[in-house]
């Protein structure tokens, strides 16, 4: 048909022209694959998820309400001037008392380790100063009269010597478990022990240095005349410091800790300094 069709329309065309005119068949190998290998080449090995991933709103609560009830943010109360100034004067003020606090345990951590560093030098310094503020206190505050050096002196040589005398004592006290069952047992047994043996010796020691220090008794004569100028102070100072140090030791064992124990003791030497030297003429 298209032979003829060229031959009586016009010029004769070549049948290989022709034959570029038409359709050719399609050489991509997607195209000319066979039906049976429809498959693709590369399948997924893992199962997908039953459920499908999340979307933002499903189940999260966000933008549930209605938009009726949708309404802005409430407006920030404005502060007052003058609240804003109290606000900044607490500021300040909590500030200022921080650093007070700081600067105070600083100086309680620097003393602390020097006390650490040496103990005996600070010991006897704090028990010195106990007992001298003792003195002070029954002196200037309790009978309203101008402060004695010599007084003065003698308590605080007084205190470092106890303070000297009471440390290991004390440490040795902590260390004995008179009985086991019961601590209230145990600190009550503690504190009569001492009130036996180191409360009469320092009583005596203090009696003898009063007289020879304070009323100036020579020596020779108060050993001559033996104990009696000091058996009726003795017996009466003991008494006292019986009552007291009982008391004090055992509230002082049973319930302070070992390594305050120490501190304890001197600080109710300062007490016993008062009203040992509101007794003491």
């Amino acid at each position: 048909f298209f032979f003829r069709l060229a031959s009586s329309t016009g010029p004769t065309v070549c049948p290989h022209r022709l034959c570029l005119l038409m359709p050719r068949a399609s050489k991509s190998p997607a195209r000319s694959r066979s039906p049976a290998s429809d498959k693709p080449l590369a399948m997924r090995r893992t199962p997908r998820k039953a459920a499908p991933p999340a979307r933002l709103g499903d189940g999260d609560n966000w933008g549930s309400s209605p938009a009726s009830k949708w309404a802005p943010p409430p407006e920030p109360t404005p502060t007052k001037p003058a609240e804003r100034g109290k606000a900044l004067f607490d500021a300040e003020d909590s500030t200022a008392k921080n650093k007070k606090k700081a600067k105070a345990g600083g100086v309680l951590q620097w003393y602390r380790s020097r006390r650490e560093a040496k103990p005996w030098v600070y010991g006897l310094l704090e028990g010195a100063a106990f007992a001298a503020a003792g003195e002070l206190v029954a002196t200037c505050i309790i009978k309203q009269q101008s402060a004695d050096p010599m007084r003065l002196l003698f308590f605080a040589g007084w205190g470092a010597v106890v303070a000297f005398c009471v440390a290991p004592w004390l440490k040795l006290l902590s260390s004995l478990t008179l009985s086991r069952p019961s601590r209230l047992l145990d600190s009550m047994g503690k504190a009569v022990l001492n009130q036996l043996t180191m409360t009469p010796l320092l009583t005596l020691v203090f009696v003898a240095a009063w007289e020879v220090m304070l009323k100036k008794t020579p020596v020779p004569e108060l050993a001559t005349r033996g104990v009696g100028p000091i058996s009726e102070p003795f017996t009466d100072r003991y008494k006292h410091t019986a009552v007291f140090w009982l008391t004090a030791d055992f509230v002082n064992l049973l319930l302070v800790p070992t390594n305050y124990r120490f501190l304890v003791a001197l600080a109710m030497g300062a007490i016993w300094a008062v009203l040992s030297s509101h007794m003491t003429t």
